[in-house]
């Protein structure tokens, strides 16, 4: 069945509030719309990018009135990539709205009131997502080599040369990554790049549909050595990742300094993205226990903690 056609003009609203991946909410016919890179009291313009039985979507296409808490966001591909989705706000703010939903959803599903919670975590804003998935794409008509994520609501590969939320050794590598893939005999059978960065090493794991031949992984050895990181293969699941031929095998890990504890990964696993927010995390866990001397964490006596 065909799918049904949007209205095509832009209608006139007022943003009510936020779901928790940073759309605005307001009400057209009684129907509650999800409208991107909206906030709470903006009056705008914004057209239908979907319809369905209880709930549409929309995008904004023009501001009547513009929300103190709206910034303009510090990455080019911000609304056309959909790895980000709240870059239209301060960064202060978006810790504070955050709060603020995390505390409206222990009232509305778990049935809690929260008198107070501790204060937030912060950390860098900008370069410190140290692990992710990224998608790959040969686009032939084009005759390039995508190398990122999918745009927003969207099952295509976001045309992007750059990522400013990731760590500068993969961000700023994206494009040198997607030219070296099309030097590739298998451009067209690499899907996805595991990221994994640790403390001292990043290792990017290929998903190869195809074996990768020898003159492929010359090509990848000598890129990896160029730009200070570890190459390796993934032909099937996540434990037949191995080195590229020749090469040894690089684990990244990252520690916990204040408590004397290393972490080692393996690219597939699963570890927590940003390193600084994750060592307070384990700090404040810690301290709010108050552990003694007999205790153990995951296994670490409590006196290698402190």
């Amino acid at each position: 069945m065909a799918k049904k056609k949007l209205p095509q003009e832009a209608i006139t609203t007022v943003i009510e509030s936020l779901t928790h991946d940073g759309r605005g909410v307001s009400h057209v016919n009684q129907k509650a719309v999800f409208i991107d890179e909206a906030l709470p009291g903006e009056n705008l313009d914004f057209v239908y990018t979907d319809i369905r039985r209880d709930f549409a979507e929309g995008k904004v296409v023009q501001l009547h009135s513009r929300s103190p808490q709206r910034v303009d966001a510090a990455c080019p591909h911000y609304g056309v990539c959909g790895g980000c989705s709240f870059q239209h706000v301060a960064d202060e703010q978006q810790i504070s709205i955050k709060e603020d939903l995390l505390k409206e959803q222990f009232r509305r599903i778990g049935k809690v009131d929260i008198p107070e919670i501790w204060s937030a975590l912060t950390g860098p804003h900008w370069g410190y997502r140290r692990k992710a998935r990224m998608g790959v794409k040969f686009v032939a008509k084009k005759n390039r080599v995508l190398v990122g994520f999918r745009e927003r609501r969207n099952p295509f590969l976001a045309e992007i040369d750059s990522c400013k939320v990731m760590h500068p050794i993969v961000g700023e590598k994206l494009i040198a990554l997607g030219e070296m893939i099309a030097r590739l005999s298998v451009k067209d059978k690499i899907p996805q790049i595991e990221v994994a960065i640790g403390d001292e090493d990043c290792v990017l794991a290929f998903r190869v549909l195809e074996p990768a031949t020898q003159a492929d992984q010359a090509i990848m050895a000598e890129f990896a050595q160029q730009h200070g990181i570890s190459i390796c293969l993934q032909p099937k699941g996540p434990d037949s990742i191995v080195p590229l031929e020749g090469q040894t095998e690089v684990t990244p890990h990252y520690s916990l300094a204040d408590h004397s504890v290393k972490f080692e990964f393996r690219p597939a696993m699963f570890t927590q993205v940003n390193y600084e927010i994750n060592r307070k995390m384990v700090s404040r866990a810690i301290e709010a226990l108050e552990l003694t001397a007999e205790d153990h964490v995951l296994g670490w006596p409590v006196t290698q903690l402190q």
